[in-house]
């Protein structure tokens, strides 16, 4: 199927935000969870079986990008695809570049610069956007602004994910030896996987239907102890990933809304879902939440771990590759990041 569109520039404004391609890049690199947890010896210095997180958390195995990689390394392979993907579109129309990953290839100029100039586009708007593994989602309804208020054409939204930089640094803490409390709030920084992804945004043609109906974002920003990470004075990396409790208040959050967020699109169900991943239970609470069958939600922590902001474009360009979607379609989304902040949308094919 092919669900590109194009639109003309004038009087769109009242039109949906649709996407019109998605790009995704892979490390080649897989990296076991078992292989890691042998890496510490984490059943006689921890007492947590060496298989804890493939079984309990069902993360089998992750991508690592090569030591030293840069954000843009994974987001520009993945934002050249989504172009191509798009042979309708003109990218010298591209008014609006940007980049949602958790951390930048330098602290300026922005990350988004350095892919605009990778691609030769020319974008007027060219910058970037942090808010965690809820980064891309936050990017998106940024961009959804600007075409709404007919700013600008189109929009390019990127991330790249290198959080193996931190799985690393966790090991080596570990190798040394911590207390078991401390340890366990470590730990979960070792379900993290590197990707990178990308959308195409346009809006929908006048006589088209589809696209973004609803953006629904919440903050509660006294969980910011709870998941972070910091780099030192000296280059070292200080944090930790308490997911039990960070997994726990997101769930509550999404709980509250999810009515809400059915309610403002007037829909009585999603067909689909995608939502953020960061194990097996949290993936079987979002099902139960959203009332979307298992069947109807996609599926990719057990391969490649919590890839934090590249979640969406990883998990949406799976659902149009099953083959499944078809047009009409009501997709919903359920994202978090740490902070907290979680957004929920609605989206039609």
């Amino acid at each position: 199927m092919n669900y590109h569109s194009s639109f003309d520039y004038q009087d769109q404004t009242n039109n949906n935000t649709r996407i019109l391609s998605v790009g995704t890049h892979l490390p080649t690199e897989i990296l076991k969870s078992d292989h890691l947890f042998e890496e510490f010896n984490s059943e006689m210095n921890y007492g947590i079986q060496t298989d804890w997180m493939s079984k309990e958390m069902g993360i089998i195995e992750r991508r690592m990008a090569p030591s030293g990689s840069l954000p843009s390394e994974l987001a520009i392979p993945a934002a050249r695809k989504a172009i191509e993907d798009c042979p309708e579109l003109d990218p010298t129309k591209i008014d609006l570049v940007l980049f949602c990953g958790i951390e930048r290839d330098q602290s300026e100029p922005a990350t988004a610069h350095t892919i605009q100039h990778a691609l030769g586009l020319n974008a007027n708007h060219a910058f970037d956007v942090s808010n965690a593994c809820f980064g891309f989602m936050h990017g998106i309804e940024i961009a959804n602004h600007f075409l709404k208020s007919g700013a600008i054409r189109y929009a390019l939204v990127t991330t790249g994910e290198v959080p193996s930089r931190v799985l690393r640094a966790a090991v080596e803490f570990l190798q040394k030896g911590a207390p078991k409390a401390r340890a366990m709030n470590v730990i979960g920084a070792l379900s993290v996987g590197d990707a990178g992804g990308a959308v195409v945004l346009g809006q929908s043609k006048s006589n088209e239907s589809g696209g973004f109906e609803l953006f629904n974002t919440k903050s509660d920003s006294s969980h910011i102890e709870k998941c972070f990470y910091r780099v030192n004075s000296d280059g070292s990396f200080d944090g930790q990933m308490m997911m039990g409790p960070i997994v726990g208040a997101s769930i509550w959050m999404h709980r509250k809304i999810i009515n809400e967020t059915l309610d403002k699109l007037g829909w009585d169900r999603f067909d689909w879902m995608l939502s953020h991943q960061t194990g097996r239970r949290p993936f079987e609470k979002f099902t139960a939440i959203s009332t979307v069958p298992p069947e109807r939600m996609i599926k990719t922590y057990h391969k490649l771990g919590n890839v934090a902001s590249a979640t969406f474009p990883l998990n949406y360009e799976k659902l149009l590759k099953s083959g499944k979607v078809k047009k009409g379609d009501r997709i919903g989304g359920i994202h978090s990041g740490s902070g907290l902040v979680v957004g929920e949308f609605g989206y039609r094919i």
